[in-house]
């Protein structure tokens, strides 16, 4: 009869420990999918949101880019850095408020554009060469707009060092906006523009307005 009993405590030991197992590996998914129907739901108001403020309309339903705007999926930057565009752009964007679209819906278009971005990984495998990017960059030309370390000009924006990722430098620079003419994979290769890249990443960024002192008096 004890040995009964003690089969019995031990048994229902046992089932107690599967519940309690049970209901704490619940509560660890439950997180996780929570999370996943969060990012699912931002992806969706993302894509509503594009649509309604009219940046399809420029940029493209899929975000491809169209003659008016350029491709931006996936996002030539992080959500921060696009928030701050879209507030204060340049080109012929104009200025989009908080009071026509919020961060918050600015964070899920960014959601949005990362879903649908191409999977392609091939500029990430890119490995840039500085050197020869110096040589590529006077070689094509690029200095008669940018400047020689791609500061800028009268005629060309700043474009050193980059303040977008390599794949929308190759993006932008096959199918640019403004005056900038297109350059096809047959006139420069993505090995090239990466080296570019590259060269154009090894300067060191410009001062803050704040930190020059001529600019403060």
């Amino acid at each position: 009869m004890r040995y009964r009993n003690i089969v019995s405590i031990a048994i229902a030991l046992v089932a107690v420990a599967g519940m309690l197992f049970g209901a704490r590996l619940a509560d660890a998914q439950a997180p996780a999918a929570k999370s996943s129907a969060a990012s699912a739901a931002s992806i969706a108001s993302g894509k509503r949101v594009f649509a309604e403020a009219g940046c399809s309309a420029c940029h493209g339903v899929q975000a491809q880019g169209t003659q008016m705007a350029p491709a931006i999926a996936p996002p030539p930057t992080d959500l921060q850095g696009l928030i701050t565009y879209v507030r204060q752009p340049t080109g012929k964007m104009p200025p989009v408020p908080e009071s026509k679209v919020s961060d918050k819906q600015l964070g899920d278009i960014f959601a949005y554009l990362q879903s649908i971005a191409p999977k392609a990984a091939s500029a990430e495998e890119l490995k840039g060469n500085a050197d020869n990017g110096k040589k590529l960059f006077a070689a094509y030309g690029c200095f008669e707009c940018h400047g020689r370390q791609g500061a800028g000009a009268a005629t060309g924006p700043r474009i050193g060092p980059p303040a977008i990722s390599l794949a929308a430098v190759l993006r932008y620079v096959r199918a640019p906006t403004g005056q900038m003419p297109p350059y096809t994979a047959k006139v420069v290769s993505d090995q090239d523009l990466a080296d570019i890249y590259t060269f154009l990443k090894s300067f060191p960024p410009p001062q803050p307005a704040k930190d020059i002192p001529l600019l403060n008096q």
